[in-house]
């Protein structure tokens, strides 16, 4: 039998990290209340307590956890897509916590999500050249199309994507390129900080290490941070110069990934770190 060798996946080489965040998050809590419903009384739910964190400029920072544990949804809070019960979110310097209307301009300037599933977060009735362009829509002077056409095709290019696919639609893409067109969405504007929520999962191993060595060559080129949420702490390891524990809504443990890889102090990440194959 033929073993095939799979391809080496990147590694991040960390830098110093600048003293002031980009992102700080201080005593976040996301609460739910059910509703009654005949004979049962509300409940109340926390999918997030009291997280803590930050993150500076240009660092890739991993967040782990089983499922149900809470990334997503604080991942949810820090986009805006959710309000906080409690805590407090400043980006960039500015305290975001609020629904205001200047809240929202500043994560918009500065936050963007990349989202797991590409089928489902890309338009089927739209170009690739207007999903990635997308954000030069807003405001009340929109970009012309030809403005747009040009950018598209300059983010295709840092994609590794050829501008002919301009004009395509989603479907006529491939998994590996509709999660890249995901990623060249979120860069249209060049925001500080990208969330992205399991963007590699189901994806091909060799289409995985494509990809992150992507990110790690469009940080160096476009200076952003990045939370990086997945299941897969190889990845992680490979990519992230941080790592948060996430467990039961709490981060249970942070601290550079190569010290958590080698002297875990929680179980849960003990646990976590025994699944994880062994490298060779």
């Amino acid at each position: 039998m033929q073993i095939v060798a799979q391809p080496a996946l990147p590694v991040a080489i960390p830098g110093a990290i600048p003293a002031r965040s980009m992102l700080q998050v201080e005593s976040l809590h996301k609460r739910y209340i059910t509703a009654r419903h005949m004979l049962r009384t509300a409940t109340e739910i926390i999918a997030v307590r009291n997280a803590e964190f930050g993150i500076a400029a240009n660092e890739f920072v991993g967040l782990v956890g089983e499922s149900g544990s809470g990334k997503s949804t604080l991942a949810k809070l820090l986009v805006g897509l959710e309000p906080p019960s409690a805590g407090r979110i400043v980006l960039d310097g500015e305290d975001v916590t609020d629904c205001s209307a200047h809240a929202r301009q500043v994560r918009i300037a500065t936050v963007q999500m990349v989202f797991q599933d590409p089928q489902s977060a890309l338009n089927p009735r739209r170009r690739v050249a207007s999903i990635v362009t997308q954000a030069m829509e807003a405001g009340s002077q929109p970009a012309a199309w030809d403005e747009r056409i040009k950018r598209a095709k300059a983010l295709l290019s840092e994609m590794g994507i050829s501008a002919e696919l301009a004009m395509r639609y989603p479907a006529q893409l491939s998994g590996g390129q509709r999660q890249r067109i995901n990623v060249a969405r979120a860069l249209c504007k060049v925001p500080k900080i990208l969330v992205a929520d399991e963007i590699v999962s189901g994806l091909d191993v060799s289409i995985q290490a494509q990809l992150l060595q992507l990110l790690l060559r469009l940080r160096d080129e476009f200076q952003f941070a990045m939370l990086f949420i997945s299941h897969d702490l190889s990845v992680v390891r490979h990519l992230c110069s941080r790592v948060l524990v996430m467990y039961r809504g709490e981060i249970v443990e942070q601290g550079p990934t190569e010290a958590i890889f080698a002297q875990p102090q929680h179980a849960h990440t003990r646990a976590l770190l025994s699944a994880v194959p062994a490298e060779h």
